[in-house]
């Protein structure tokens, strides 16, 4: 079911429709985001606020990047794993006649 939510980012208020089940991911993402956006403002008070959405948007798909790529490696990982655990069973059986 849809519900309409409030969402503070940067001292303005957005309303969004969500589903009731993403309701508090949602709005723990906009705090993250409103927190990113308050410490580049904190770090550089006279940053305007397009570059500020700006340097937001790119810390967060570095983030993203780096996530996706620690993904990877333990994709990568884990085939390793059971493509050597399977050549080790293999190895342990007898040899078919």
């Amino acid at each position: 079911m849809s519900t309409h939510i409030d969402l503070s980012i940067a001292g303005r208020t957005y309303r969004v429709v969500t589903e009731q089940a993403e309701e508090t991911r949602l709005k723990a993402l906009a705090a993250r985001v409103d927190a990113m956006l308050n410490e580049l403002k904190q770090a550089d008070p006279d940053i305007d606020r397009d570059r500020q959405l700006i340097l937001t948007c790119l810390q967060l798909m570095a983030e993203l990047a780096d996530s996706h790529n620690k993904l990877d490696l333990q994709a990568s990982a884990v085939t390793h794993f059971h493509r050597t655990l399977a050549e080790r069973l293999e190895n342990l059986l007898p040899p078919v006649a």
